[in-house]
């Protein structure tokens, strides 16, 4: 059954080779079911501020680098008209309305977008010190958008928020999963299991713009075998290779010694907030 790439990422099938695909849904099934099994083995989710660094302390490689990061990102914003829409780089994933959600990928899967991260070298810098991620992307909802609630499907992976841009209202933008209401601010982290039904909101007229990194838990043997033939199944598949090659978009590279002016504000509370 010969494909071309433009085929991967349509609804219905999963692409391992262009010649052989899967159907998704069992696949998805699958992952889902393995992650009430893989749910006892991770730590206690979600967690947000000083909580969040507790359990994962390597995360503040990003605060470290935080006006490198936001320098990057003004860069990037420069160029906003040339970022795709999540659906865009991979038709299955969820559909917001016009280009309301634009993702700007680093990394996919392990494989690194060098076309993108030349955009922003400081921020991909800062992910590097972070071991095991093998996902990296910037998140920018336009105000007044909508992610509807869903699951993501790849169990035993931790997916971490670092908020950069957030409303003047900041609980008028918010996310809600299993129970916990949060909202972000700039700066506190946000880590979760993505295989959870969650949904975002933006309520207001401004834009708010998350990094988002996933990386796996540590699990003990045979989950552990599971999960790491899961990745290199993913990772090597035309499916991956497909979302990497249309994520890659003509931003050019940052100038060297561009410097932020954007003033920042960081808080150490907690951003949970009691439903």
């Amino acid at each position: 059954m010969e494909v071309d790439n433009s085929n991967a990422g349509q609804k219905g099938r999963f692409y391992l080779t262009k010649h052989i695909w899967v159907p998704q849904e069992p696949i998805e099934n699958l992952n889902l079911k393995m992650s009430d099994m893989i749910l006892r083995r991770m730590p206690k989710l979600p967690l947000g501020g000083e909580d969040a660094i507790k359990v994962f302390p390597v995360l503040t490689e990003l605060s470290k680098a935080h006006d490198k990061i936001k320098a990057d990102l003004q860069y990037l914003l420069s160029h906003h008209e040339e970022i795709p829409a999540l659906h865009e780089v991979h038709p299955r994933d969820l559909f917001v309305a016009g280009r309301a959600w634009r993702t700007f990928l680093l990394k996919i899967w392990g494989h690194e977008i060098t076309e993108n991260t030349a955009a922003v070298p400081d921020t991909y810098a800062a992910i590097s010190k972070i071991p095991g991620v093998h996902t990296a992307l910037f998140s920018i909802l336009a105000g007044g958008a909508e992610i509807e609630p869903h699951r993501g499907s790849a169990a035993g992976v931790i997916r971490f928020h670092y908020p950069l841009i957030v409303p003047k209202e900041p609980e008028k933008c918010w996310f809600e999963i299993g129970g916990h209401h949060f909202f972000w601010k700039e700066g506190v982290p946000l880590v979760f299991d993505d295989t959870r039904e969650h949904w975002v909101k933006n309520q207001t007229k401004e834009t708010r713009v998350v990094l988002i990194i996933d990386f796996n838990a540590d699990m003990p043997f045979p989950v552990n075998v599971y999960t790491t033939l899961r990745y290199h199944l993913i990772r090597h598949s035309t499916e991956m290779k497909a979302v990497r090659d249309r994520a890659a978009v003509d931003v050019p590279p940052r100038p060297q010694g561009l410097i932020s002016m954007a003033s920042h504000t960081t808080s150490p509370a907690n951003v949970e907030q009691g439903r």
